[in-house]
Protein backbone atom coordinates (compact mmCIF):
# COMPACT_ATOMS: atom_id res chain seq x y z
CA UNK A 1 0.00 0.00 0.00
CA UNK A 2 1.46 3.18 -0.61
CA UNK A 3 2.72 5.26 1.80
CA UNK A 4 0.55 8.99 2.79
CA UNK A 5 2.78 12.10 2.56
CA UNK A 6 3.21 14.34 4.80
CA UNK A 7 5.03 17.43 3.93
CA UNK A 8 6.66 19.80 6.91
CA UNK A 9 7.22 23.46 5.09
CA UNK A 10 9.80 25.60 7.30
CA UNK A 11 11.52 27.41 4.15
CA UNK A 12 12.31 30.50 5.66
CA UNK A 13 12.82 29.48 9.67
CA UNK A 14 17.11 29.28 10.25
CA UNK A 15 17.22 30.63 13.24
CA UNK A 16 15.84 32.30 17.03
CA UNK A 17 12.34 31.01 18.14
CA UNK A 18 11.65 30.51 14.52
CA UNK A 19 13.81 27.52 14.33
CA UNK A 20 13.14 25.93 17.54
CA UNK A 21 9.18 25.84 16.30
CA UNK A 22 10.38 23.71 13.34
CA UNK A 23 12.61 21.58 15.57
CA UNK A 24 10.42 20.24 17.94
CA UNK A 25 7.70 19.91 14.90
CA UNK A 26 10.56 17.70 13.17
CA UNK A 27 11.32 15.77 16.30
CA UNK A 28 8.14 15.30 17.40
CA UNK A 29 6.57 13.80 14.19
CA UNK A 30 9.82 11.66 13.53
CA UNK A 31 8.97 9.80 17.16
CA UNK A 32 5.32 9.87 15.47
CA UNK A 33 6.59 8.23 12.89
CA UNK A 34 9.01 5.40 14.82
CA UNK A 35 7.30 3.10 12.12
CA UNK A 36 7.56 4.53 9.16
CA UNK A 37 4.21 4.63 8.36
CA UNK A 38 3.88 7.97 6.52
CA UNK A 39 6.46 9.42 4.07
CA UNK A 40 7.57 12.66 5.65
CA UNK A 41 9.34 15.42 3.48
CA UNK A 42 10.64 18.32 5.56
CA UNK A 43 11.21 21.40 3.53
CA UNK A 44 14.12 23.19 5.48
CA UNK A 45 16.61 26.52 5.12
CA UNK A 46 19.26 24.06 5.60
CA UNK A 47 19.21 20.49 6.20
CA UNK A 48 22.73 20.02 8.00
CA UNK A 49 20.82 21.63 10.91
CA UNK A 50 18.82 18.35 11.44
CA UNK A 51 19.56 14.53 11.72
CA UNK A 52 15.88 13.09 12.84
CA UNK A 53 15.15 9.86 11.51
CA UNK A 54 12.10 8.73 9.19
CA UNK A 55 12.38 12.12 7.75
CA UNK A 56 13.51 13.30 4.14
CA UNK A 57 15.27 16.70 4.08
CA UNK A 58 14.82 19.33 0.71
CA UNK A 59 17.16 22.62 1.52
CA UNK A 60 16.20 25.83 0.42
CA UNK A 61 19.12 28.19 1.84
CA UNK A 62 20.48 29.07 -1.78
CA UNK A 63 16.71 29.76 -3.00
CA UNK A 64 15.90 31.96 0.18
CA UNK A 65 18.19 34.98 0.40
CA UNK A 66 15.44 37.76 0.51
CA UNK A 67 11.71 38.28 0.72
CA UNK A 68 11.25 38.96 -2.71
CA UNK A 69 12.93 35.69 -3.45
CA UNK A 70 10.63 33.61 -0.50
CA UNK A 71 6.91 34.89 -1.97
CA UNK A 72 8.49 33.58 -5.32
CA UNK A 73 8.94 30.15 -4.03
CA UNK A 74 5.75 30.29 -1.60
CA UNK A 75 3.36 31.30 -4.45
CA UNK A 76 5.22 29.49 -7.58
CA UNK A 77 7.80 27.44 -7.30
CA UNK A 78 5.97 25.36 -4.50
CA UNK A 79 3.22 24.94 -6.76
CA UNK A 80 5.38 22.92 -9.37
CA UNK A 81 7.14 20.73 -6.69
CA UNK A 82 3.66 20.03 -5.01
CA UNK A 83 2.50 18.13 -7.92
CA UNK A 84 5.77 15.71 -7.71
CA UNK A 85 5.68 15.57 -4.37
CA UNK A 86 1.78 14.06 -4.17
CA UNK A 87 1.33 15.30 -0.15
CA UNK A 88 -1.73 13.85 1.19
CA UNK A 89 -0.76 16.69 4.32
CA UNK A 90 0.98 20.19 3.67
CA UNK A 91 1.56 21.77 6.76
CA UNK A 92 2.94 25.37 6.32
CA UNK A 93 4.90 26.56 9.31
CA UNK A 94 5.74 29.63 8.72
CA UNK A 95 2.39 31.92 8.81
CA UNK A 96 1.50 31.81 5.21
CA UNK A 97 -0.35 29.44 2.91
CA UNK A 98 1.68 28.85 -0.11
CA UNK A 99 -0.06 27.90 -3.44
CA UNK A 100 0.49 23.97 -3.41
CA UNK A 101 -1.28 21.13 -4.62
CA UNK A 102 -2.48 18.45 -2.06
CA UNK A 103 -4.92 16.93 -0.61
CA UNK A 104 -5.54 18.76 2.93
CA UNK A 105 -3.69 21.80 3.81
CA UNK A 106 -2.56 23.08 7.16
CA UNK A 107 -0.73 26.82 8.31
CA UNK A 108 0.90 27.47 11.51
CA UNK A 109 0.87 30.79 12.59
CA UNK A 110 2.87 32.10 15.27
CA UNK A 111 3.65 35.61 13.93
CA UNK A 112 1.68 38.10 16.19
CA UNK A 113 3.01 41.39 14.13
CA UNK A 114 0.13 41.86 12.06
CA UNK A 115 -1.83 42.36 15.77
CA UNK A 116 1.09 45.10 16.08
CA UNK A 117 0.74 49.08 15.54
CA UNK A 118 4.61 49.88 15.26
CA UNK A 119 5.99 53.27 16.39
CA UNK A 120 8.18 55.25 15.19
CA UNK A 121 10.87 53.90 17.44
CA UNK A 122 10.14 50.41 15.23
CA UNK A 123 10.66 51.97 12.17
CA UNK A 124 13.73 53.61 13.91
CA UNK A 125 15.48 50.63 15.01
CA UNK A 126 14.10 47.65 12.90
CA UNK A 127 12.07 48.39 10.38
CA UNK A 128 11.37 45.26 9.14
CA UNK A 129 8.69 45.07 12.46
CA UNK A 130 6.79 47.63 10.31
CA UNK A 131 7.16 46.07 7.44
CA UNK A 132 6.27 42.90 9.08
CA UNK A 133 2.88 44.54 10.85
CA UNK A 134 1.93 45.56 7.49
CA UNK A 135 2.67 43.12 4.43
CA UNK A 136 1.96 40.00 7.05
CA UNK A 137 -1.32 41.11 7.41
CA UNK A 138 -1.84 40.82 3.30
CA UNK A 139 0.70 37.49 2.88
CA UNK A 140 -1.32 35.77 5.40
CA UNK A 141 -5.02 36.30 3.77
CA UNK A 142 -4.02 34.68 0.25
CA UNK A 143 -4.94 31.11 0.65
CA UNK A 144 -5.99 31.03 3.71
CA UNK A 145 -9.48 29.98 3.24
CA UNK A 146 -8.01 26.78 1.38
CA UNK A 147 -6.62 25.48 4.53
CA UNK A 148 -8.39 22.74 5.90
CA UNK A 149 -7.36 24.51 9.93
CA UNK A 150 -5.31 27.30 10.93
CA UNK A 151 -3.27 26.08 13.63
CA UNK A 152 -2.56 29.13 16.51
CA UNK A 153 -0.85 29.11 19.99
CA UNK A 154 -3.54 30.97 21.83
CA UNK A 155 -7.07 31.90 22.24
CA UNK A 156 -6.65 35.49 21.45
CA UNK A 157 -5.41 34.90 18.59
CA UNK A 158 -7.85 33.07 17.50
CA UNK A 159 -10.21 35.44 18.54
CA UNK A 160 -8.62 38.19 16.37
CA UNK A 161 -8.10 35.41 13.50
CA UNK A 162 -11.93 35.21 13.16
CA UNK A 163 -12.40 39.23 13.37
CA UNK A 164 -9.71 39.76 10.84
CA UNK A 165 -10.29 36.97 7.91
CA UNK A 166 -14.00 35.90 9.01
CA UNK A 167 -13.28 32.49 9.13
CA UNK A 168 -14.23 29.80 11.57
CA UNK A 169 -11.70 26.58 11.30
CA UNK A 170 -9.18 27.63 13.74
CA UNK A 171 -7.29 25.15 16.15
CA UNK A 172 -5.43 26.55 19.17
CA UNK A 173 -2.45 24.35 19.66
CA UNK A 174 -0.92 25.41 22.54
CA UNK A 175 3.44 25.04 22.17
CA UNK A 176 4.67 22.20 24.28
CA UNK A 177 6.27 23.54 26.95
CA UNK A 178 8.88 21.14 28.86
CA UNK A 179 9.94 22.30 32.21
CA UNK A 180 13.55 23.27 32.77
CA UNK A 181 14.44 23.34 36.36
CA UNK A 182 18.25 23.83 38.16
CA UNK A 183 18.67 23.90 41.84
CA UNK A 184 21.82 25.91 41.10
CA UNK A 185 22.42 30.11 41.79
CA UNK A 186 23.93 32.47 40.52
CA UNK A 187 25.81 34.97 43.18
CA UNK A 188 23.59 38.19 43.56
CA UNK A 189 24.08 40.99 46.46
CA UNK A 190 22.46 39.56 49.37
CA UNK A 191 21.04 42.93 50.62
CA UNK A 192 19.00 43.56 46.98
CA UNK A 193 15.69 42.66 45.94
CA UNK A 194 16.31 41.07 42.28
CA UNK A 195 13.84 41.57 39.52
CA UNK A 196 14.88 39.81 35.57
CA UNK A 197 13.72 40.47 32.69
CA UNK A 198 14.91 37.52 30.65
CA UNK A 199 14.61 38.81 26.41
CA UNK A 200 16.35 40.17 23.21
CA UNK A 201 16.16 43.67 22.42
CA UNK A 202 13.29 44.26 20.28
CA UNK A 203 11.35 47.48 20.37
CA UNK A 204 7.80 45.94 21.20
CA UNK A 205 9.30 44.27 24.12
CA UNK A 206 9.46 47.76 25.70
CA UNK A 207 12.66 48.06 28.28
CA UNK A 208 12.51 51.75 28.44
CA UNK A 209 9.17 51.19 30.78
CA UNK A 210 10.98 49.56 33.06
CA UNK A 211 13.77 52.35 33.43
CA UNK A 212 10.75 55.26 33.40
CA UNK A 213 9.11 52.93 36.59
CA UNK A 214 13.17 53.07 38.19
CA UNK A 215 13.71 56.69 38.05
CA UNK A 216 10.15 57.01 39.60
CA UNK A 217 10.76 55.09 42.78
CA UNK A 218 11.54 56.69 45.93
CA UNK A 219 15.14 57.27 47.00
CA UNK A 220 15.35 54.22 49.90
CA UNK A 221 13.39 51.82 47.40
CA UNK A 222 15.80 52.16 44.58
CA UNK A 223 18.83 51.95 46.93
CA UNK A 224 17.08 48.48 47.60
CA UNK A 225 16.43 47.09 43.76
CA UNK A 226 18.45 45.31 40.61
CA UNK A 227 17.21 44.79 37.47
CA UNK A 228 18.59 42.13 35.73
CA UNK A 229 18.57 42.21 31.91
CA UNK A 230 20.23 39.44 29.27
CA UNK A 231 21.84 40.19 25.54
CA UNK A 232 21.97 43.92 25.80
CA UNK A 233 25.73 44.08 26.78
CA UNK A 234 27.89 43.87 23.55
CA UNK A 235 25.12 42.96 20.95
CA UNK A 236 25.45 44.57 17.58
CA UNK A 237 21.52 45.29 17.31
CA UNK A 238 20.88 48.85 17.00
CA UNK A 239 18.47 49.14 19.59
CA UNK A 240 20.37 47.31 21.95
CA UNK A 241 23.16 49.37 21.28
CA UNK A 242 21.09 52.41 22.18
CA UNK A 243 19.24 50.94 25.41
CA UNK A 244 23.17 50.02 26.49
CA UNK A 245 24.47 53.48 25.83
CA UNK A 246 21.21 55.30 27.38
CA UNK A 247 20.68 53.38 30.38
CA UNK A 248 23.90 51.61 31.52
CA UNK A 249 25.15 54.00 34.06
CA UNK A 250 21.83 53.60 36.30
CA UNK A 251 23.16 52.24 39.25
CA UNK A 252 20.39 50.05 39.45
CA UNK A 253 20.66 48.30 35.81
CA UNK A 254 22.75 44.80 35.33
CA UNK A 255 22.89 44.63 31.72
CA UNK A 256 24.30 41.19 30.35
CA UNK A 257 25.42 40.01 27.84
CA UNK A 258 24.69 36.26 25.76
CA UNK A 259 25.01 34.03 28.37
CA UNK A 260 24.39 30.50 28.23
CA UNK A 261 21.25 28.76 29.06
CA UNK A 262 22.33 27.00 32.55
CA UNK A 263 22.98 30.80 33.25
CA UNK A 264 19.50 31.97 32.46
CA UNK A 265 18.14 28.98 34.80
CA UNK A 266 20.40 30.17 37.22
CA UNK A 267 19.28 33.44 37.54
CA UNK A 268 15.76 32.51 37.42
CA UNK A 269 16.31 30.45 40.63
CA UNK A 270 18.13 33.67 42.21
CA UNK A 271 15.75 36.48 41.54
CA UNK A 272 13.12 37.69 43.53
CA UNK A 273 10.82 38.42 40.99
CA UNK A 274 10.42 38.46 37.19
CA UNK A 275 9.20 41.94 35.58
CA UNK A 276 7.70 41.02 31.68
CA UNK A 277 6.15 44.49 30.16
CA UNK A 278 6.71 43.43 26.42
CA UNK A 279 3.64 44.48 24.35
CA UNK A 280 3.97 41.68 21.73
CA UNK A 281 4.24 38.23 21.97
CA UNK A 282 2.75 34.92 20.59
CA UNK A 283 3.23 32.93 23.82
CA UNK A 284 5.77 34.43 26.03
CA UNK A 285 7.97 31.73 26.96
CA UNK A 286 9.56 33.71 30.23
CA UNK A 287 6.49 33.64 31.46
CA UNK A 288 5.93 30.11 31.78
CA UNK A 289 9.55 29.24 32.99
CA UNK A 290 9.12 32.16 35.93
CA UNK A 291 5.71 29.87 36.68
CA UNK A 292 7.83 26.48 36.73
CA UNK A 293 10.13 28.27 39.44
CA UNK A 294 7.26 29.34 41.24
CA UNK A 295 8.72 33.29 40.79
CA UNK A 296 6.35 35.94 41.98
CA UNK A 297 5.67 37.75 38.54
CA UNK A 298 4.74 41.33 37.14
CA UNK A 299 3.60 41.31 33.58
CA UNK A 300 2.09 43.29 31.00
CA UNK A 301 -1.70 43.08 31.32
CA UNK A 302 -2.35 41.87 28.03
CA UNK A 303 -4.27 38.80 26.77
CA UNK A 304 -1.04 36.90 25.48
CA UNK A 305 0.67 37.08 29.10
CA UNK A 306 -2.49 35.84 30.86
CA UNK A 307 -3.37 33.03 28.82
CA UNK A 308 0.76 31.96 29.14
CA UNK A 309 0.37 32.18 33.15
CA UNK A 310 -2.76 30.34 33.33
CA UNK A 311 -3.89 29.75 36.48
CA UNK A 312 -1.38 31.34 38.89
CA UNK A 313 -1.49 33.10 42.08
CA UNK A 314 1.32 35.34 42.26
CA UNK A 315 1.38 37.34 39.60
CA UNK A 316 -0.07 41.26 39.07
CA UNK A 317 -0.56 43.23 36.01
CA UNK A 318 -0.15 46.43 34.90
CA UNK A 319 -0.63 49.01 31.88
CA UNK A 320 2.12 48.81 29.37
CA UNK A 321 1.93 52.53 28.72
CA UNK A 322 1.72 53.54 32.28
CA UNK A 323 5.83 53.47 34.34
CA UNK A 324 3.75 55.04 37.51
CA UNK A 325 1.54 51.88 37.80
CA UNK A 326 4.75 49.58 38.14
CA UNK A 327 6.93 51.72 40.16
CA UNK A 328 3.53 51.25 42.50
CA UNK A 329 4.32 47.63 41.68
CA UNK A 330 7.62 47.26 42.38
CA UNK A 331 7.62 49.41 45.27
CA UNK A 332 4.68 47.39 47.18
CA UNK A 333 6.94 44.33 46.21
CA UNK A 334 10.08 45.69 47.93
CA UNK A 335 7.92 46.40 51.12
CA UNK A 336 6.93 43.42 51.01
CA UNK A 337 3.05 44.69 50.77
CA UNK A 338 2.10 43.36 47.51
CA UNK A 339 -1.06 42.41 47.10
CA UNK A 340 -0.90 40.16 44.15
CA UNK A 341 -4.04 40.11 41.54
CA UNK A 342 -3.98 36.37 40.86
CA UNK A 343 -4.72 34.72 37.17
CA UNK A 344 -7.47 32.45 36.27
CA UNK A 345 -8.26 31.18 32.74
CA UNK A 346 -11.86 31.07 32.12
CA UNK A 347 -12.17 29.60 28.58
CA UNK A 348 -12.77 26.29 27.33
CA UNK A 349 -9.62 23.89 26.74
CA UNK A 350 -11.66 21.43 25.53
CA UNK A 351 -11.75 22.29 21.45
CA UNK A 352 -7.56 22.56 22.14
CA UNK A 353 -5.05 20.97 20.59
CA UNK A 354 -2.68 20.03 23.76
CA UNK A 355 0.58 19.07 21.52
CA UNK A 356 2.10 18.02 18.45
CA UNK A 357 0.86 14.27 18.35
CA UNK A 358 -2.68 15.92 19.04
CA UNK A 359 -2.25 18.14 15.65
CA UNK A 360 -0.85 15.20 13.78
CA UNK A 361 -3.68 13.19 14.89
CA UNK A 362 -5.83 15.99 13.89
CA UNK A 363 -4.26 16.80 10.27
CA UNK A 364 -4.18 13.07 9.34
CA UNK A 365 -7.28 11.62 10.92
CA UNK A 366 -10.10 14.10 10.24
Amino acid sequence: MTKKTIVISGINMKEGGLLTILDNCLQKISDYNANNEYRVIALVYDKTFFSYPNIEYLSFSKKNSSWFTRIYYEFFYLKKLSKSLNASVWLSLHDVTPNVIANKRFVYFHHPTIFYKPTFKDWKFDYKIGVFSILYQYLTRINIKKNVAVFVQQNWIKNEFEKLYKIQNIKVCYPEYTEELTTQKTILEKDKIHFFYPSFPRTYKNFELIFKAINLLDKDTRNKVRFHFTTIKDNQNKFAQYIYNKFHSMPEVDFKGWISREEVLKLYNSVDCIVFPSKLETWGLPLSEAKAFGKPILAANLPYAKEAIGDYDHVSFFDVKNPKELAKQLTDFVNNSIQFQGNRITFDHNDQLKDWNALFDFMLKN
